[in-house]
């Protein structure tokens, strides 16, 4: 059972290091897609430097890294519709084991545990199609970079990125099957950039049409370190989302990833195995055509 490992590159590419440094060491392949054309799911044009490629050649000492070219801006389709389908795309390309899904300014702190979490629960993948599953973990969101240190939201978002599925219903859900929060934590540098930075990321992703971006934009700008605190209930689409902003002191990003992660320890839990079996029981048994109310399961 392999353990596989996809992201979409585009534009922030220069996030993806960081990321890569803390997984490459215990996934069994990693695979970048990346738009033929250079095009976001806006349809804007993008450059990414020669100088990454090369650096990546360097970096992938054990050949480990797959890209993956095509077409994924579809001007017909919306932003969060491109979206979907490229990660429903690039999960048809990473083939079979536990699939996950990671942005280039996603950051899963301690992978080693994640991988024994994995292997314990490898019987998942034995017949994937009878025992479909969503790993969740919990986001703490980089909001923004002060002079010195990170403003951030802690307060245990969830999000699924991990799966033994070949097909998304949305980006990186499957809500009609098992989802388990396993709680492992990922640092997503979503808004700490710089303004330049922060502009053409919200004309070019997924929620470009789901807010005004440019009046939260301005909101943005104007947080400090002697304002942060009274901000409450912030999110854009969710207010209550994202509650309270926290400060910790970091010249650097992989200074905050090994500050936080000595502060908060990866804590995985566990499947509960009884109600697994019960969920892939009652999936088996529709897949076969009996349902729960038939007369022959009253008997």
């Amino acid at each position: 059972m392999k353990i596989k490992i996809g992201y979409l590159i585009s534009y922030d590419y220069k996030m993806f290091l960081t990321s890569l440094k803390q997984v490459y060491e215990h996934v069994d392949g990693i695979y970048l897609a990346i738009d033929k054309n250079f095009k976001t799911w806006s349809g804007n044009e993008f450059v990414i430097e020669e100088s990454f490629f090369e650096e990546l050649k360097h970096y992938d000492y054990k050949n480990k890294i797959e890209f993956y070219f095509d077409e994924f801006y579809v001007p017909e389709l919306s932003p969060i519709a491109c979206d979907i389908r490229e990660r429903n795309l690039l999960l048809k390309k990473m083939g079979k084991g536990w699939l996950i899904q990671l942005d280039c300014d996603e950051y899963l702190y301690d992978f080693k545990k994640v991988r024994k979490f994995l292997k314990r629960h490898w019987y998942l993948n034995v017949f994937p199609k009878f025992t479909p599953i969503v790993f969740q973990g919990e986001l703490i969101t980089l909001y923004k970079e002060l002079s010195d240190g990170f403003l951030y939201v802690d307060n245990k978002e969830r999000f699924s990125f991990i799966t033994n599925c070949n097909t998304y219903e949305g980006v990186r859900t499957n809500h009609s099957i098992s989802n388990h929060l396993m709680k492992a934590k990922v640092i997503h540098q979503s808004w700490a950039r710089s303004e330049e930075q922060m502009l053409f990321k919200i004309k070019n992703w997924g929620h470009r049409d789901d807010f005004d971006t440019q009046n939260y934009f301005e909101f943005w700008k104007s947080l400090n370190s002697s304002n942060y605190k009274n901000f409450k209930n912030f999110h854009p689409m969710r207010s209550n989302l994202w509650n309270e902003l926290h400060f910790m002191k970091a010249s650097t990003i992989d200074e905050f990833i090994k500050n936080y992660g000595k502060k908060n320890d990866q804590v995985l839990v566990n499947v509960g195995f009884f109600k697994l079996v019960t969920a892939f029981l009652k999936r088996i048994l529709g897949k076969l055509n009996f349902g729960i109310n038939n007369k022959f399961l009253k008997l």
